[in-house]
């Protein structure tokens, strides 16, 4: 049985973990975290905005995200999501004791600008495939097979003598067409603004 007893608190060394003479909830640790953090995550793809950037969900990356932001004389940290706590290990006259700290921890239900473009009809550009209906239906399926790892479809339009791809990025139509040795008229159409950029959208002619 341990006869330390916290000058503060009056906890007993059998009970708590204690740092020199205080125990580990008394301790004056140099130590501040934020109250209240938030994180955006999309609704859609479930990707989380750190730091400004959409990355794939882990509880890892939100525990960082969290430790990142406390500041302090502490060796490392972790973060229970589920319970909301944070734990910090402090080494103190080579002894190791755990740090608790309560934090308001919420997730924020949004879109990421990928998913809101989807959801939204955008494109960039257009495929129109012409040629026997047979040979535009298997040759636009190898191209959304082939375009969904770089971008996305927003719609397929059936038109008279083919099929029209409408897709969200031309970059990602250019460099497949390159990939694959396809020649397109290509044509360029002046929309608009996005983001102070020119925004074209880009129609490429196939013909079977």
């Amino acid at each position: 049985m341990s006869d330390l007893i916290c000058p503060k608190c009056g906890k007993k060394g059998d009970e708590k973990e204690f740092i020199e003479a205080f125990c580990t909830d008394c301790y004056p640790l140099k130590l501040k975290c934020p109250t209240k953090l938030t994180i955006e995550q999309c609704k859609s793809c479930e990707k989380l905005k750190i730091s400004g950037e959409w990355t794939k969900y882990s509880e890892r990356k939100i525990s960082n995200f969290v430790i990142g932001k406390c500041r302090g004389d502490f060796h490392h940290g972790n973060f229970d999501l589920e319970n909301k706590i944070a734990e910090f290990t402090v080494v103190k006259d080579g002894k190791k004791a755990t740090i608790r700290r309560s934090i308001l921890f919420e997730i924020v239900p949004t879109l990421c600008k990928y998913c809101s473009r989807i959801s939204g009809g955008y494109f960039q550009g257009i495929i129109q495939l012409r040629g026997p209906e047979k040979k535009v239906e298997k040759y636009a399926d190898m191209l959304i097979k082939k375009l969904s790892k770089k971008t996305f479809i927003t719609k397929e339009e059936e038109k008279h003598g083919g099929l029209d791809l409408y897709v969200g990025s031309s970059k990602a139509v250019i460099m497949l067409l390159s990939e694959m040795k396809v020649k397109a008229t290509i044509t360029r159409k002046l929309v608009g603004l996005e983001e102070g950029k020119r925004l074209y959208r880009t129609s490429f002619v196939i013909r079977l």
